[in-house]
Formats: structure tokens, C-alpha cells, sequence
């Protein structure tokens, strides 16, 4: 037997365009969303510590962007180095 719970749960509809999607998102609880179990797991890949000297300069710099952006300046840092082992010399 459902519980009043369950049967109040909103199914989530075919989208026909990623409008739709933001949309139906913007002005839905997704409290309420009949979700499916899922074995998916999102896992931090295992990080090595690690010294670097540079200018003060290029350091103030990485700050200032990274304060633009909204992230902490390691994290800026951590985003530069992964780009460029993706795509090296661009």
C-alpha cells in the first residue's frame, strides 16, 4: 500500500527542447519529483599535494580573477593546470 507521500510524488515529463528543461526546473520542488534509484556515483579523483614558487604578481593576478569568478584562487590554479594537461599548448 502507497503512502499519501508517494502517490503526491510528480512525474518528470519527455522535454522537447533544453528550454523546456530550465523551465520545468525553475518552477518545480524537485522535492516532489518521482526520482529513480541510481547506482551512479561521483567520485573526487585522489589529490597530490604539491609547492610551487611564482611571481607575487602573477599570484595577486590569480586572486583577482579567481575573486571575479567566485572561487578560491587554488581552485583557479587546480582549473589552469587541468585545461592544459587536456588540451596542452593552447
Amino acid at each position: 500500500m502507497r503512502n499519501q507521500r508517494e502517490e503526491s510524488k510528480t512525474k518528470i515529463p519527455q522535454f522537447k527542447s533544453i528550454d523546456d528543461i530550465a523551465n520545468f526546473f525553475d518552477h518545480t520542488d524537485t522535492q516532489r519529483l518521482n526520482w529513480e534509484e541510481s547506482k551512479l556515483r561521483f567520485e573526487r579523483p585522489e589529490m597530490a599535494n604539491i609547492s610551487v614558487r611564482v611571481p607575487k604578481e602573477d599570484l595577486l593576478k590569480i586572486k583577482k580573477n579567481a575573486m571575479a569568478l567566485g572561487i578560491g584562487y587554488t581552485a583557479l590554479i587546480r582549473m589552469i593546470i587541468h585545461q592544459y594537461v587536456k588540451s596542452p599548448g593552447q
